[in-house]
């Protein structure tokens, strides 16, 4: 009889043991997949930028053509322009196939922000006469801030993915899974515009 307790304590103790080991692997799937999901949330969220970034250089390419000829005296004003334009444009291809990357996420706004003091400068050199005169120009300039309120309502919901990701993986006990996966925090997208 005490054999027999001894064999059945066991076997409940193994069963236990089992049990606990079972939900611990499902709760561990569960918070992989749940910070995959949110990570994934992310790059759904650029895409919509991605968007509205390659519609705003498109008319920023469009305007410094038809604002061009009102700077003759000044080509080289849109030359730095035109640069600091390719410099965002290639760090927003290299953030869309990595749009958790906090190093790629700083390199975008440090460009973005060039690329706006750029634009303010040439924009300044467009005289308000220019503007006036050229009902084109001004079509543009609408089109453009139109694209720049799109892109900064883009960026909240990309920053608030992000906020829900940083959150979710700073959670305990998730934070220990997200550090063995190599899960990073994400960094938000903060960008300087100023309508035109």
């Amino acid at each position: 009889p005490l054999q027999k307790s001894h064999k059945l304590f066991m076997s409940t103790n193994s069963i236990v043991l089992l049990a606990l080991l079972a939900l611990l692997v499902f709760w561990g799937v569960g918070a992989y997949n749940r910070l995959v999901r949110q990570k994934n949330l992310i790059a759904d969220a650029f895409v919509a930028i991605d968007l509205q970034f390659k519609e705003r250089h498109d008319l920023i390419l469009r305007l410094v053509e038809v604002a061009g000829e009102y700077l003759q005296h000044e080509p080289q004003a849109l030359l730095p322009l035109m640069q600091a334009r390719n410099a965002v444009s290639g760090a927003n291809d290299a953030l869309r196939s990595r749009p958790s990357s906090g190093r790629l996420v700083m390199q975008l706004m440090a460009d973005e922000q060039a690329l706006q003091d750029q634009f303010d400068h040439f924009w300044t050199g467009v005289s308000t006469l220019a503007m006036q005169a050229d009902p084109k120009l001004r079509e543009l300039a609408q089109q453009l801030s139109a694209t720049e309120s799109r892109m900064a309502f883009a960026c909240q919901t990309f920053n608030l993915s992000v906020a829900q990701f940083n959150a979710a993986q700073m959670q305990f006990p998730t934070l220990l899974l997200a550090r063995l996966f190599g899960f990073a925090p994400a960094v938000s997208l903060q960008l300087g515009i100023k309508h035109v």
